[in-house]
């Protein structure tokens, strides 16, 4: 009886799942995804496993601070079943992920609560798959993060807490799979080093023995010490720098992202990825006022923050395992609260580890208060989440739709213009990208990307002047100095027919593992009749870099122009065993 419950309930979250994201399955790649599933060289193949493994995200793009590579290795599963040819696939793979998760929530506080209460904590799995706050990382590819990070992190805290059950044959291989696990957490996202601090936090909870403490203090330790080794060794480009938020204002940022976050779980209407509670009291602190709205939503955090710490007194006195919730859910709080600077302020898809325990929390509560009215509450709220999260699957459906819905829910930000500019600019309507670049630069002077961008419709337009004046203001905006160099030799040529060459190899050189930056100077040099030269300097790159199929096949064709068909048969099966959907 037992088993056919727990099976029941596992198809239940897994039906959820797949009917809340179902239309997802039509959506294609937007935002990052160009980035990190399109350009990326390294998910094309098994043979380059190890290597994700040995670089952060991002190559070819301005640097970050992110290393997940169990992302990638997901990623490469995807491009082996689907290609690009069918982007449903790849969603189709984020869906699976996060039913997994909660399938792995169910299961770890079904064991935890007992099995009086299973159906309680299948309905807290259930609130949780279909909510939709976590559509940022469900719909988006490049969210996929978080979900795996969740499914590795909660089948981690089921396999730990198997293991301290008494009578338990093998303890030592569910607690193996549970450091494999929280090993995997933390591949999968920086974050997931949260799920460690919670494994301490249960093994606190359990009062385990001295014995049990002393293996735990060997595995955590090695766990993380394994993840810092591949994490330091990696190769990486820095990211830009960025200014850090003032001390004295984190709490009041911390307060607001308290009340923007209950705002977005109770009534999840208007959504977004990112979205900043910092600018107003920015922009305010200079012009020496602060608005009313901005300090209604500060005392609404305070009174939420003190409401929090209420319920949870009320807790650890009357109901002490909805208490561990709360406090599992501060756990995975505190990384995005704001007491550090971060790059953003509140982003949607961060709440997807803490709502969980949040839910649970609540579940536990709801159970105890033991009210029908409120349950059939809480029923209504439950369709009325699956309705919106099956509705917002519509906004990611393509590269422009993301841009514009993002934009009418209060996104309007420098970014999602530039990002607009692009997408006219590649359809040829300069006029209106020229619009949208402008529109970028009034939300965010001087912002590099949108002065380039000018720069190069400028010179298309013939004008000249006008683009080198982008370029002037570009140049001075730190980490660009490659991209302006091309940009500039691109416009001498235009111009005034000076040979772009010399300029590109400086180019190249300042970001000497770019391969688009590198392929432009090769490509210089083929055209200005120096083909040995273009060999020789591909060569020296792929001893730098051996991994990417599309240098390999870049050099067979350098190679057949040569006159050396043999050598590029040899270079074209290189770049097959690099991308296993080459012919």
């Amino acid at each position: 009886m037992k088993f056919i419950q727990r099976f029941g309930a596992i198809l239940l979250i897994i039906a959820a799942a797949f009917f809340v994201y179902a239309p997802a399955l039509r959506n294609g790649f937007v935002w990052d995804d160009t980035a990190l599933v399109l350009r990326d060289p390294l998910i094309r193949s098994w043979r380059l496993i190890p290597e994700g493994f040995r670089q952060f995200l991002f190559l070819d793009a301005t640097g970050a601070n992110f290393y997940r590579p169990m992302q990638r290795v997901s990623f490469t599963l995807d491009y082996a079943l689907w290609g690009f040819g069918w982007p449903g696939g790849w969603h189709l793979t984020s869906i699976a992920v996060h039913a997994l998760a909660a399938i792995f929530l169910y299961l770890l506080l079904r064991r935890w609560w007992g099995e009086g209460r299973a159906w309680w904590a299948a309905g807290v799995a259930l609130l949780w798959v279909i909510h939709p706050l976590h559509t940022s990382a469900v719909t988006y590819v490049a969210g996929r993060a978080d979900p795996l990070a969740a499914m590795f992190g909660f089948a981690g805290l089921l396999l730990l807490w198997i293991s301290l059950e008494e009578g338990r044959v093998k303890t030592g291989l569910w607690r193996l799979g549970a450091a494999g696990c929280f090993f995997g957490a933390v591949l999968s996202k920086e974050s997931g080093i949260i799920f460690m601090v919670l494994a301490l936090a249960l093994l606190i909870w359990r009062r385990v023995s001295r014995g049990e403490w002393l293996r735990w203090a060997v595995l955590l330790p090695v766990i993380l010490g394994g993840y810092l080794l591949l994490r330091l060794t990696a190769a990486q480009t820095p990211p830009p720098a960025s200014k850090s938020r003032p001390v004295a204002d984190r709490p009041v940022i911390a307060a607001r992202a308290i009340a923007e976050y209950a705002g977005l779980i109770v009534a999840p209407v208007s959504l977004r990825m990112e979205r900043d509670v910092a600018s107003k009291q920015i922009e305010g602190a200079q012009a020496g006022r602060v608005s009313q709205g901005s300090n209604g939503q500060t005392l609404v955090g305070m009174i939420l923050i003190v409401g929090l710490i209420a319920v949870f007194l009320w807790c650890r006195r009357s109901l002490p395992e909805a208490a561990v919730m709360i406090v599992a859910a501060g756990i995975a709080y505190f990384p995005i609260s704001n007491v550090t600077s971060l790059n953003a302020t509140v982003a949607e898809h961060w709440l997807y580890v803490p709502s969980a325990f949040l839910f649970a929390a609540g579940g536990l509560i709801l159970r105890r208060w033991n009210s029908r009215i409120a349950l059939a509450v809480v029923g209504l709220w439950a369709v009325a989440l699956g309705v919106r999260t099956f509705v917002r699957q519509g906004d990611w459906y393509d590269g422009q739709t993301f841009l514009l819905r993002t934009i009418e829910a209060g996104g309007d930000s420098a970014r999602m213009r530039v990002n607009l500019g692009n997408i006219a600019a590649a359809a040829g309507n300069i006029d209106q990208a020229m619009a949208e670049y402008q529109a970028a630069l009034e939300r965010r002077p001087n912002l590099a990307f949108a002065l380039l961008a000018i720069a190069g419709l400028e010179m298309k337009r013939g004008h000249f002047a006008e683009a080198r004046k982008a370029l002037d203001l570009a140049e001075q905006q730190p980490g660009f100095a490659s991209e302006v160099r091309v940009v500039r030799g691109a416009l001498d040529f235009t111009e005034k027919k000076i040979d772009p060459t010399p300029v590109y190899r400086e180019a190249a050189e300042l970001s000497p593992l770019n391969w688009p930056l590198r392929k432009r100077y090769l490509n210089a040099l083929v055209l200005t009749g120096h083909l040995p030269v273009a060999i020789e300097e591909l060569r020296a790159f792929l001893m730098a870099q051996d991994f990417r199929a599309e240098t390999w096949q870049y050099f067979a064709e350098l190679l057949t122009q040569a006159g050396r068909p043999d050598l590029a048969a040899v270079a074209h099966e290189e770049a097959r065993l690099r991308d296993v959907r080459l012919p």
